[in-house]
């Protein structure tokens, strides 16, 4: 499910790329006459917003896209072999600093990739100056009967390599998920079908902006969920519950929820598998049953929201919860990432019970604010630690 919602965004606007190239030529010329600068506008844009939230792969993917632009709006691929490399090591380049883990855009750990950017930049210049038998044998032999590719002017290697590239891109999508992935995969698209149908003006400018508009969306999808999303657990984070808050009315029930005994927890185990059991947990709440909302709302404590029920409605569906935490063994050797960790050595393949307490309060309690209810559940929470734990009280 989570594949399909990233790649969506993804899917419209490679939609939207097919129809403004076939309608670019009957749009009218003072239309046409503004397109030329949207490109570098939404560059500008792109890369302005990824330095300052430090989005490497998709500052990246923007090097690559104007890269691209540069070398097929200014002609500098003149020869079969220059337009070949470039088409072939275009998807390469991108398949790999997708690859890549994310360090950053201005520090030594990025080195790697500007690495990578600059000896292809420099092979292709050498290739393309020397022109070596072995280079162009390898890029402009046809391997199969040209009858079959003469619906391209590409190169059968280079048709080789942007499939594959393509491929492996999919691939990756569907195993790691993000808006990450899917921008990198549609600009690997929207590249492929810049350098197939050439340099002119209409392709140039729908493929790239499209490209780029992708760029701006995995940005501005990142920013969203550094704002929204607790990082550790992927829940929405107190600052989407806050403006949850600001919808509520009528009927609804806020519960607390607070993991038993959690400090004892670290302390005996580590930090990882505590934040493991944190992982846990949150992969629980986000299946609780009744159109209750989950939301982490620190430390060890989270919420959840009942909409449009009482806290007498809430109640079952919170004690399914909590049982199902408690019945749900947790294995130690499979949280900790320290493997190194006398700690983890010692504890290797213990099972552990893990119970939360759980405290619930309603609208129908007379309190004029949202977060008046929230204090009450805070207090129910209170009276469910005093009484033993693992348990719901209201």
């Amino acid at each position: 499910m989570r594949a399909i919602k990233n790649i969506i965004p993804i899917l419209i606007l490679l939609a939207l790329s097919i129809y403004g190239y076939q309608k670019y030529s009957q749009l009218p010329q003072a239309i046409l006459n503004g397109i030329i600068f949207l490109p570098i506008m939404l560059a500008l844009l792109v890369l302005s917003l990824s330095i300052h939230f430090n989005r490497s792969p998709v500052f990246f993917y923007l090097v690559l896209v104007v890269i691209a632009n540069i070398v097929l709006g200014l002609e500098l691929a003149q020869t079969h072999l220059s337009y070949a490399l470039l088409s072939s090591l275009l998807p390469l380049l991108l398949l790999v600093l997708t690859v890549l883990p994310d360090r950053g855009i201005i520090s030594i750990r990025a080195i790697p990739a500007y690495t990578i950017i600059g000896l292809s930049i420099t092979f292709s210049i050498v290739a393309t100056t020397t022109s070596p038998e072995w280079i162009t044998y390898i890029f402009l032999s046809d391997w199969l009967p040209a009858r079959y590719f003469d619906w391209t002017a590409q190169s059968q290697t280079t048709l080789f390599i942007s499939i594959t590239a393509f491929i492996v891109m999919l691939v990756l999508y569907f195993l790691r998920p993000s808006p990450h992935m899917s921008t990198g995969l549609g600009v690997l698209i929207m590249m492929i079908a810049q350098l197939h149908f050439g340099g002119a003006n209409h392709s140039l400018n729908v493929f790239s902006s499209v490209a780029l508009l992708m760029c701006l969306y995995a940005v501005l999808q990142e920013s969203w969920r550094m704002a929204y999303l607790d990082e550790l657990t992927e829940l929405p984070a107190r600052r989407a519950l806050r403006e949850k808050f600001q919808k509520m009315s009528g009927t609804y029930t806020v519960a607390m929820v607070d993991v038993d005994h959690f400090k004892k927890f670290n302390d005996t185990y580590g930090h990882d598998t505590g934040d493991a059991v944190l992982r846990m947990i949150a992969t629980r709440l986000s299946k609780v049953t009744g159109g209750g909302s989950p939301y982490r709302y620190g430390g060890e404590e989270f919420s959840v929201v009942f909409a449009g029920k009482n806290s007498e409605e809430a109640k079952p569906h919170l004690e399914t919860l909590r049982e199902t935490i408690a019945n749900t063994p947790f294995i130690i050797n499979r949280a900790s990432r320290r493997k190194n960790d006398k700690r983890s050595k010692r504890n290797k393949n213990k099972s552990v019970t893990v119970t939360v307490s759980i405290g619930v309060a309603d609208s129908n309690n007379n309190v004029s604010t949202t977060w008046d209810v929230l204090k009450l559940s805070d207090k129910a929470l209170y009276r469910a630690k005093a009484k033993g734990r693992n348990r719901v009280c209201g």
